[in-house]
């Protein structure tokens, strides 16, 4: 439930499309206001104090999804982005649980104060063909006009620096921390007895594969942020896809003082996929509720089938996730682990939801811990948006 019955965030109020409009042939007379905005090299707008848009420059036009000026007359700017969150906010933009993070939520309620604010925003949308991951800077400034406070918001797009930092970072990371393990274990090689060296091929070969494994996963993520990943679906049965996930792992470092198991409830089952990529958004899940789990815990991949024909895929750890990563544990550019380290569950969820047609979902909290479920239909087929909801899900709302 909403802390009231219309917000989480910011207020909800907004002033009807035929009051803004006639605010916005006001400002319009103002000498030199639209020339100032079409002066801004980035797209650019004027926000009443409910948030709205009431004017925009050319720039912002042609970066939204619907460049019709009447139509985002009065929206506020996730409303006309395409912001998952605002979809899904009681009463639009600013004011869903997750806007309590949103840059550009804060800068706006920074320059309702009178405070000239700068602030990183990220935004994910939904298009026809999956999600999309936005990154931008956001400037806020107050001004009056007219003797009412307004504020000018400008958006400059970093989404492509903010991804080559973080997949520079990530693989870098990765591929150097997997190459020294290789490399410690090939001079230890050298130096034991013979008889110990046939019991160490089978760790350098699983170092060898997690090597290879990194590198294709970040092709992969290039590849799919690009909408140039190809998908080759065949039969696996879900037996194959859960041992393969865990032989990943079974010589990894993050498996040293945990446990990992595999329980499979529908092992005669067989989903039409593509096995790799399946596999690829399973492993991702896996790593990450390793690296939060603490020594002693357990992390469990599951399997089961439901009445209505959807396999569901499951990682569980006992740990319970702070509220800052719940409310953002889709997002590209965010992380748990510092920064630029954030890529893990968006690229499951952009891998899953863009390509294999199924849905990814979270819980999280002090009783149940933490749960990500990736949901397939067992025949390939695209899951649909009427398909009942898991009845197995906890309360803790759904976040992007």
């Amino acid at each position: 439930m909403a802390r009231s019955t219309d917000t989480y965030f910011a207020s909800a109020g907004r002033r009807d499309i035929l009051e803004v409009a006639a605010i916005r042939q006001q400002l319009r007379s103002i000498p030199n206001l639209l020339p100032l905005l079409e002066a801004f090299p980035t797209p650019a707008v004027v926000l009443n104090t409910d948030r709205q848009i009431v004017l925009h420059n050319r720039r912002f036009a042609e970066v939204m999804p619907d460049s019709e000026y009447d139509r985002m007359l009065a929206l506020r700017i996730g409303e006309a982005v395409g912001c998952v969150n605002a979809a899904e906010a009681p009463s639009g933009c600013g004011t869903g649980e997750p806007c309590r993070m949103c840059g550009a939520v804060i800068a706006m309620l920074e320059a309702q104060k009178g405070r000239r604010s700068v602030e990183e925003c990220r935004i994910t949308i939904r298009e026809d063909d999956g999600v999309r991951a936005l990154d931008y800077r956001v400037y806020a400034m107050p001004v009056e006009l007219e003797q009412q406070e307004y504020t000018i918001l400008s958006l400059t797009d970093i989404s492509d620096a903010k991804r080559r930092r973080i997949l520079e970072r990530i693989f870098f990371h990765d591929i150097l921390n997997t190459a020294g393990g290789l490399r410690s274990l090939a001079e230890i090689f050298r130096t034991v007895p013979q008889e110990q060296q046939a019991e160490m091929l089978g760790d350098l070969e699983a170092l060898t594969n997690q090597l290879i494994g990194e590198i294709e996963a970040q092709r992969d993520l290039l590849a799919a942020e690009n909408g140039e990943l190809p998908v080759e679906s065949h039969v696996t049965s879900t037996a194959d896809l859960l041992d393969h996930v865990i032989s990943l792992y079974r010589f990894h470092t993050l498996t040293q003082e945990r446990e990992l198991r595999s329980v499979n409830l529908a092992p005669e089952e067989v989903v039409v996929t593509d096995a790799r990529l399946l596999s690829r958004a399973l492993s991702n899940l896996v790593k990450n509720a390793l690296e939060a789990s603490v020594p002693g815990d357990v992390v469990t991949l599951t399997c089961r089938k439901d009445e209505f024909d959807l396999l569901h895929f499951a990682v569980h750890n006992p740990g319970t996730m702070a509220e800052a990563a719940r409310l953002q544990v889709f997002q590209r550019s965010f992380s748990t682990k510092g920064p630029g380290r954030g890529v893990g569950t968006y690229s499951v969820r952009l891998i899953v939801e863009r390509f294999l047609g199924g849905t990814v979902r979270f819980s999280t909290g002090e009783e149940d811990g933490t749960r990500f479920e990736i949901t397939l239909p067992a025949n390939g087929a695209q899951s649909s948006p009427d398909t009942p909801p898991d009845s197995s899900q906890h309360d803790t709302p759904e976040t992007e």
